[in-house]
């Protein structure tokens, strides 16, 4: 059989439940499966026994398989850019020398390098727990499916919705349930990134917004446009935040998803 025409999976990993959907082969790439699973424990070795058991199920064909990570599950940072790191081997570890620096050194960890940015921007990195990533692609080589990538659900919404932001300056803020995090960008390079144990509740993220906007010590006059993604509020309205009105940014779910309110399916559907 043609690759390009095996079944593709989505698995969406959060600290309480586990949800898969998958799109059928042919080609109007409709889903025609979603199952999940509760997590034992909010932690990721519970996650991916979670997986591991949604995997196992008779109607799991060939395919490949994406894994979104619940932002609960990842750390981030930006990677200053320096003239003189040049190769990857180089970037690599000046992303490992920032990251001690932010979060403390560690073994076992992970970076990924979310994006390319042109030369004096500064870079967004990932953070995961390299035991974790090990046993998701366990948990995969064990099943009919072929991991292809693992991607932190912050750096796929952004990418997702990138058209949507579509400007220089601006604060694009991902507010899962009790996870948000918050990325800004000014004058075309990102500024911050930061992570809260928020609600996604309107005055919450609100708040998260305007002491963000202080932090970096922006002018109300030059506050740039706020853009809200929140995966189980599809028409969440917030008040404005320093003179700006957030606009939020809602995902169509498929026909054969229709009606669905779960907000890892959601989540799914910033998978591109």
């Amino acid at each position: 059989m043609s690759p390009s025409w095996r079944d593709r999976y989505i698995a969406v990993l959060s600290p309480e439940r586990v949800a898969i959907v998958r799109r059928r082969r042919g080609w109007n790439d409709a889903f025609d499966l979603r199952a999940d699973a509760a997590c034992a424990e909010p932690t990721p070795a519970a996650a991916a026994e979670a997986l591991a058991g949604l995997l196992a199920r008779t109607e799991i064909s060939n395919g490949t398989l994406t894994v979104l990570l619940s932002n609960h599950f990842v750390r981030y940072l930006l990677v200053p850019w320096r003239a003189e790191v040049g190769n990857p081997a180089e970037l690599a570890a000046f992303a490992e020398i920032c990251c001690d620096q932010v979060f403390g050194s560690e073994t076992g960890r992970r970076i990924l390098l979310t994006s390319r940015e042109k030369a004096s921007s500064p870079r967004l990195a990932a953070v995961l727990d390299g035991a974790f990533l090990d046993s998701l692609r366990s948990v995969v080589e064990a099943s009919p499916l072929r991991l292809t990538s693992v991607q932190p659900y912050l750096s796929a919404a952004f990418n997702c919705m990138r058209e949507s932001l579509s400007r220089r300056d601006f604060v694009f803020v991902v507010a899962e349930p009790a996870r948000t995090c918050m990325l800004v960008s000014i004058d075309g390079c990102w500024s911050s990134v930061r992570a809260s144990a928020a609600e996604d509740r309107p005055q919450a993220l609100a708040d998260l917004i305007e002491r963000e906007a202080l932090l970096l010590g922006v002018a109300q006059e030059d506050m740039p446009p706020v853009f809200v993604h929140a995966p189980r509020h599809a028409d969440l309205k917030l008040p404005d935040c320093h003179g700006v009105t957030p606009e939020t940014i809602r995902l169509p779910l498929p026909d054969t998803l229709a009606g669905a309110t779960d907000p890892l399916l959601t989540m799914a559907m910033t998978v591109t």
